[in-house]
């Protein structure tokens, strides 16, 4: 493993650990290699559910809509544990029903759940937006691997040094898309905002847990935008493991949430080269994600 930063020629600084040609965040506990082997190794139980997602599309609001209907439960739940940021005894030791997160690109995630044990949820969101998403959210915080401009982080995103997802959001969607169990599940950020009971409805059957259509509006109701943002800030307790770049360790996750934000952001230049290579790639990788983002 090593320790990579690149200063660019407008004095942007990225710096990520790199494994076998792969890009990781910095933030990923001790030495690469070790943490993928346990991870690959980890004890997977049939009741487990992993939320597997591209950073910023939608990690905590996907989460907490797991826990409330897998826990009969309106309460917030806060940030999830995962599995290449936190300590992977304390996930050992969590009593069932657990529900894990990860960033991790498909082909790192658990041997077991590859062979279909547990239940994995994603969300697919406008890299567009999850790029100004990650961006903004770097600017709050301390150093979490880059400090630039934007036009710089755009770049390194587009790439395959990027650090969000094991290389480029290109190539996450290929892993996902090639991932071949029926343990899965893959929701729409715009769909799961334009059409939120529908998708929660689907989300509670793939769980298979069994609430009346009250309680399952009462769920959509309380995972709109504001109400997460309000219950993050006021009912998520102070933690050590993001202290050093967030303040009391609360990571600042809930920004806009709207669906076209990036238009707010995104220079005409930009935004042409962002679609011809979205182009390129989806051509060259054989992908099958929707094209039409807003």
């Amino acid at each position: 493993m090593d320790l990579v930063t690149i200063v660019d020629e407008q004095n942007n600084k990225y710096t990520y650990k790199r494994y076998k040609g792969y890009a990781f965040n910095q933030e990923v506990v001790g030495n690469v290699r070790d943490r993928l082997e346990e991870v690959a190794n980890f004890n997977v139980r049939e009741d487990d559910v992993l939320i597997d997602i591209f950073p910023k599309s939608g990690t905590h609001w996907l989460y907490n809509t797991v826990l409330m209907l897998r826990s009969g439960s309106l309460k917030y739940n806060g940030t999830p544990a995962g599995l290449e940021f936190n300590d992977l005894k304390m996930m050992e030791d969590m009593s069932s029903p657990r529900t894990l997160a990860s960033h991790l690109r498909f082909r790192f995630l658990p041997e077991q759940m590859k062979l279909g044990k547990g239940k994995i949820v994603t969300l697919t969101r406008n890299p567009k937006d999850l790029v100004v998403s990650m961006y903004h959210m770097m600017q709050k915080m301390g150093d979490l691997g880059y400090q630039g401009t934007f036009e710089g982080f755009l770049k390194r995103f587009l790439s395959e040094e990027c650090f969000c997802g094991n290389g480029s959001w290109f190539s996450w969607i290929k892993d996902m898309e090639e991932w071949d169990t029926p343990n899965f599940l893959c929701l729409s950020y715009h769909d799961l905002k334009e059409n939120t009971f529908a998708n929660v409805v689907k989300l509670a059957k793939f769980l298979e847990v069994d609430h009346d259509e009250e309680f399952l509006r009462s769920v959509s109701e309380n995972i709109q935008f504001d109400k997460l943002k309000e219950s993050h800030k006021n009912a998520t307790p102070p933690t050590d493991r993001w202290k050093h770049v967030s303040e009391d360790g609360r990571l600042p996750i809930y920004r806009k949430g709207k669906v076209g934000d990036w238009k707010n952001m995104f220079t005409v230049a930009q935004n042409e080269n962002f679609d011809k290579i979205f182009k390129e790639k989806v051509e060259e990788l054989g992908l099958n994600i929707d094209t039409k983002f807003e």
